[in-house]
């Protein structure tokens, strides 16, 4: 009832307000509740005033427009100047919405709305002036007397007749009252009377009788004030928390204050009531400010010592927590501790080290188990997507938009490998004879490695078990076996002593120059059938230890025997996509307690139970959620303590922690730098040279266990799945299945995306080359991940014997491809010896490479087949380990490599026909020599393809933009080399000091300006001299020659079934959309399905490829349903617009999440299936959102898309 008065007296819709102070009262209203989009507050208006030609003028003066931003869509939000003007007796107001709409009001104005926004006496129209007497006649203050005097004098232990909400309310009442009575009282001249003689504060001051049920004397309305203010003055004091947002003690004193202040006698009453009252009321009379100001003190002291209370209550809790996790794990480290004391020699390796971190599952820090990083491992065409460029909405084609090309390489045997059963003994015969016995003679061969090699030929091959092993003379040898980290660092300091031998580098440079494009690698043939023999017997070695293999070895022989059919060459690396991307949370678990926890989800997910993720996660495929940040993860990476290399045994030069040189002012002048092409080309073929001496040798003789780093079976166990699908079984329990590639690999697409992903902005379509966001991009998400798995492949790498031959052969094949241009032909017959040993190898298995002759194959291509710096990091890999902490080797590789694209630059220039080389001025340059090779040979016009290359542009800014992107990813590398990070969660504010970077982003505009500015950025930190003095150089023209040759000879030899992308580094963009919806509409509202030629009922359009598909699941168009799609487009990831619904279709295999459409009204909303009929606009800030968040491989790193995904089918990784 008492609300109900309220609104009586205070509406002024119809009888006071105008249009427009209507129209701000109700909106108002409805921004006090939360914030709201332009048709939400429109339909929320009453139908007159929606129509007012003032709303769009008012509401800009009440709100504040915030634009639309991922998820977000265009919203407006009350403005702070208005909360003041909030109604709290509104007639439409519910009890929901009132209590979000006060606590708003708290949280922007910092004080309670209640106690704040007292109801005002507001103008009416005349004829219902005589309303105000409602509230100053004697039943409404009879009324609030009564509320007062049952909220005093209540029993504590019945329900009070009178609860706070109701008290509230009176008070409210008292307070219009008041106003009421002071405005008329001014205005007129005349006292308001209630009823015919009294007046209302003779009112205040009336006595009523002591009731029969109540001891509570005489009381009058300021003495039940007073009374009432000393009842929650006490209560505040003992709990030292109020109960609501709001006190009561403030308003009832403004109230007192109001009554003192009008009347002499109310003030003599109070005087008689609470003496110590008076001063404090009179003080308030003269600085109403003080008073306030005082109350707040008292507040904010009561709360003060209510947050000293709490504080010590979860101090308390606390300690009684790390007392009960001691006790249960008092006893599990005594019995541990045997154990512990037994594994410190393997600590070095195996413990997390700097890292500190505890287990997200058990939170147990005193656990003596190592600890493991949830990674997220998801496949990849980032690259293919940005190479091939965005498709357009108004070009749109299922043949030239629907398929996916990719940078691989695809060589097809020219000659007929089938052969009849018959003729395939005699041949298997004459292959195991001649390769043992010149491996026998070679002075490096052992008499023991002789009979494991024809006993692992034997075990493979049945029809030639009856052979024996040719004599040989003995060469017993007694050398001391040494660690494989030892003996690369040996390499390491012998092949520096080498390359500073002024006599070999004069003999180098003299024979490279004159020698030209004509090499001859014969004399390096003997070293690699040496390698291989190494391996073989490594590789038997390996094979009779692991009984299980054996077995399922010789259990597939007899198909390997029936026939041979020709193998298909694709480069290493997985099939179905560009590469495997890792990201982390950068949370650790146990690996006990990871299984326990994948267990206890695996049985609730078979029975059918809810489980954590359930919605989003297929525990089949080892998917689970983070169980701190709930981000997706499906296996582990094992944290491993040390640095990339132990410091004291390397020779006196600069190593990567010493590189505060590097990019620095003092580096900067261009005078002093040189390009260290030979330095690079020395370095290989030394390496090369060295790694097949023979003290090395022997080494891999007597070096046969191996100590791998514990938890690493789970992600070698799903990247080799991902790797490898059809042929997971059969690679996972081979030796041959190297695990140090595979994550180098890995490592290698993960730098390269990172680098893709900093292009784009997250909120402009606008390209971002800056080095600053190119460094924040990588420390905010991948720098701890990816310096972690840095150092699990180095120890991998430097502990088992079968990998290190791995990475010495492919290292000699790189350097043959490199410095002498040649490719090993393993289908020629010119090298008996090593074609033999392959044979063996590659007759292992008939229907697949295994991934040691892939990775092989890929080293012996031409260099410029390549992407430059895939070519860099393979080499980094295949060298000894101590090279990654060499800055001076680090840098004349870059060079090196540098060439090379600049030399792949020049060919995609030259591709195009718009330059015109006599510009150049000089016939004796790098470009002219190159264009002089190529001729007529047609090769570059298709293989080497560049969609960003402008004629305006002059070629040799060309050149340095098409090496952007390569320069970028090396400083990717270099950062990563000398990172520091100890754990995922690190200060990263002092990572920036080695580099001598501008910190302030500059304007993302993709004028050559800006971005031939940052490739001088990057040519001075890695001292690389002006184009002019490449292209002249006496060294790098020689070996451009020779690297074309090479191509060309291998093109004539070989069909190169794909392209290599050389551009520009562009950022990566989904589709071209038209900035109005109606014209995307029209064109594919209608469009038939590629399959069934019917139109589709629920069109979705891929943003990636162009392809138009159907959300709808259809028997007769399969291929055409999203979720089949995104396996064959985007490798399991796909983005579609929803053409009837203006929405956008997240998809990762078979889960699904809804995005917010990128087409807006003029006001920021969406219009979801168009029911409103708005004309809609593409919104560039929302699109540039998801590019990025696709770009980034966020799709599981969303909060927001995880929390919407859902299941919609099964499908294998």
């Amino acid at each position: 009832m008492l609300t109900l008065i309220m609104q009586i007296l205070q509406e002024r819709r119809f009888c006071g307000r105008n249009t427009a102070d209507s129209l701000k009262r109700e909106l108002i209203y409805k921004l006090a509740i939360g914030d709201a989009t332009r048709s939400q507050l429109v339909n929320s208006l009453p139908r007159d005033l929606s129509k007012c030609d003032q709303l769009q003028e008012i509401l800009d003066r009440v709100a504040v427009y915030s634009n639309p931003s991922g998820f977000n869509q265009g919203m407006y939000s009350l403005h702070w100047a208005f909360w003041k003007d909030l109604d709290l007796y509104h007639p439409r107001w519910n009890s929901r919405d009132l209590q979000v709409a006060e606590e708003r009001y708290l949280r922007f104005c910092g004080v309670s709305a209640m106690t704040t926004q007292l109801p005002r006496w507001t103008k009416i129209y005349p004829p219902l002036e005589g309303v105000a007497r409602i509230a100053t006649c004697r039943v409404t203050l009879q009324i609030i007397r009564a509320v007062l005097f049952y909220s005093v004098f209540t029993d504590k232990f019945t329900e009070s007749r009178a609860p706070d909400g109701i008290l509230m309310t009176a008070l409210h009442l008292l307070s219009l009252a008041l106003d009421i009575y002071l405005q008329l009282n001014g205005s007129s001249g005349m006292e308001c009377h209630i009823g015919d003689s009294d007046s209302m504060l003779a009112f205040a001051c009336e006595e009523i009788s002591e009731s029969l049920n109540y001891v509570a004397g005489k009381q009058s309305l300021l003495s039940l004030l007073v009374a009432l203010l000393r009842m929650h003055r006490q209560e505040n004091k003992k709990s030292y928390l109020e109960s609501s947002n709001c006190s009561f003690s403030p308003l009832i004193e403004s109230l007192l204050r109001k009554f003192a202040e009008v009347d002499s006698q109310c003030m003599t009453k109070l005087q008689e009531l609470v003496p110590e009252m008076v001063s404090h009321l009179s003080k308030s009379t003269s600085n109403g400010d003080r008073t306030t100001s005082s109350s707040a003190s008292d507040g904010e002291l009561h709360k003060a010592k209510a947050r000293e209370k709490q504080a010590a209550i979860l101090a308390k809790m606390k300690a009684e927590q790390s007392k009960f996790l001691s006790s249960i794990t008092s006893a599990a480290d005594d019995d541990s501790k045997s154990d512990s004391e037994m594994s410190n020699s393997d600590a070095e390796h195996e413990t997390e080290g700097d890292v500190q971190q505890s287990c997200s599952l058990c939170h147990d820090t005193t656990s003596k188990s190592s600890l493991s990083f949830l990674i997220l491992l998801q496949k990849s065409r980032i690259l293919s997507f940005v190479d091939r460029g965005p498709p357009s909405w108004d070009r749109w084609s299922d043949k030239e938009q629907g398929s996916i090309p990719t940078n691989r390489v695809t060589y097809q045997s020219g000659s007929n490998a089938s052969s009849s059963s018959s003729g395939l003994a005699s041949q298997l015969l004459q292959l195991t004879e001649n390769p043992v016995v010149e491996f026998t003679n070679n002075e490096q061969g052992q008499s023991s490695e002789v009979s494991v090699i024809l006993e692992f030929v034997k075990s493979r091959f049945p029809s030639v078990r009856s052979n024996e092993a040719p004599s040989a003379s003995s060469n017993d040898r007694h050398n001391t076996a040494y660690d494989l980290e030892t003996l690369e660092e040996d390499m390491y300091i012998c092949i520096h002593k080498e390359m500073n031998d002024n006599s070999l580098i004069s003999s180098f440079q003299k024979d490279e120059i004159s020698s030209g494009a004509e090499s001859s690698p014969e004399n390096g043939r003997g070293a690699e059938s040496d390698i291989l023999g190494k391996y073989i017997v490594a590789l038997s070695s390996e094979a009779s230890e692991n009984s299980l293999a054996s077995q399922k070895i010789n259990s597939n022989r007899g198909l390997t025997e029936s026939t041979l059919q020709p193998l298909f060459y694709d480069g290493f690396g997985p099939l179905d996509c560009d590469g495997i991307y890792l990201s982390s949370c950068g949370h650790a678990v146990h690996q006990g307690c990871l299984d326990r926890y994948l267990s206890s989800l695996k049985e609730r997910y078979v029975q059918r139970s809810l489980f954590e993720g359930a919605h989003n996660v297929d525990p089949d495929q080892g998917e689970f959620l983070c169980p701190v940040c709930r981000r997706l993860a499906n296996s582990i990476l094992p944290a491993v303590n040390g640095t990339f290399q132990k410091a004291g045994k390397l020779p006196r030069t600069a190593t990567v922690d010493q590189v505060h040189a590097l990019g620095s002012p003092s580096a900067s002048n261009k005078a002093t730098c040189s390009l260290l092409l030979q330095q690079g080309l020395s370095l290989l073929k030394t390496a090369a040279k060295v790694v097949r001496r023979s003290d090395f040798f022997e080494a891999f003789s007597l070096h046969r266990k191996e100590r791998t780093i514990r938890n690493l079976e789970p992600v070698s166990r799903v990247l080799s799945k991902m790797y490898f699908s059809k042929k997971h079984d059969r690679f996972l329990g081979s030796p041959r299945l190297s695990h140090p590639i595979i994550l180098w690999d890995t490592l290698k697409y993960s730098l390269m995306s990172t680098e893709i992903s900093a292009r784009s902005g997250k909120n402009s379509m606008a390209a971002n080359y800056t080095l600053a966001s190119l460094y924040k991009e990588f420390n905010s998400s991948s720098e701890f991940i990816f310096s972690l798995l840095l150092r699990v492949v180095q120890n991998l790498s430097s502990t088992n014997s079968l990998h290190a031959l791995q990475r010495f052969r492919g290292l000699q094949l790189l350097a043959e491809s490199i410095c002498s241009g040649v490719s090993f032909d393993y289908r020629s017959t010119k090298h008996k010896q090593e074609d033999d040993l392959l044979r063996i190898l590659k007759h292992d298995d008939k229907e697949a490479l295994y991934p040691d002759i892939q990775f092989w194959n890929q080293a012996s291509d031409p260099i410029l087949a390549r992407d430059p710096f895939s070519s860099l990091m393979w080499v980094l890999f295949c060298l000894p380990c101590p090279f990654m902490s060499c800055e001076e080797s680090l840098l004349s590789l870059i060079h090196l490599f540098y060439v090379v694209s600049v030399v792949q630059a020049v060919i995609s220039c030259c591709r195009k026909q718009d330059y015109d080389i006599s510009e150049l001025g000089s016939h004796h340059c790098l470009i002219t020599d190159v264009y002089g090779a190529l001729g007529g040979f047609d090769c570059a016009r298709w293989y080497f393809i560049s969609n960003d290359i402008y004629q305006s542009c002059h070629i040799k800014e060309m050149i340095r933009r098409l090496s952007f992107p390569y320069l970028r990813r090396c400083a990717l590398l270099w950062k990563l080399l000398k990172s520091s990070a100890t754990s995922p969660f690190c200060d990263r504010d002092t990572i920036w000091e080695s580099f001598h970077v501008t910190t302030d982003m500059m304007d993302t505009t993709e004028s050559n300006s800006v971005e031939l500015n940052e490739v001088q950025e990057l040519e001075t930190m890695f001292k690389i001299p002006p184009i002019d003095v490449i292209l002249e150089d006496e060294l790098s023209r020689s070996f451009a020659l020779k690297w074309v040759h090479h191509f060309q000879k291998a093109y004539e030899a070989c069909s190169f079934q794909n392209v290599f992308y050389c551009n520009p580094a562009v950022p990566f963009k989904l589709m071209t959309l038209p900035h109005a919806y109606q014209d995307l509409l029209q064109r594919y509202v209608k469009q038939c399905c590629p399959d069934c030629k019917t139109v589709l009922d629920e069109p979705a359009l891929c943003l990636l490829c162009g392809r138009l598909c159907s959300q709808s699941r259809k028997t007769c168009c399969s291929e055409s349903g999203c979720t089949a799609h995104v396996m064959t487009c985007g490798a399991g990831t796909g983005v579609f617009l929803l053409i009837r619904r203006t929405t956008i279709l997240l998809q990762r295999c078979a889960q699904q999440a809804p995005w917010p459409s990128p087409y807006l009204d003029v006001f920021g909303e969406e219009d979801i299936e168009m029911h409103r009929g708005k004309p809609l606009y593409l919104n560039e800030e929302r699109y540039a959102a998801l590019s990025y968040m696709v770009a980034s491989h966020g799709l599981d790193r969303s909060s927001k898309v995880i929390g919407q995904t859902t299941i919609g089918a099964v499908f294998m990784v």
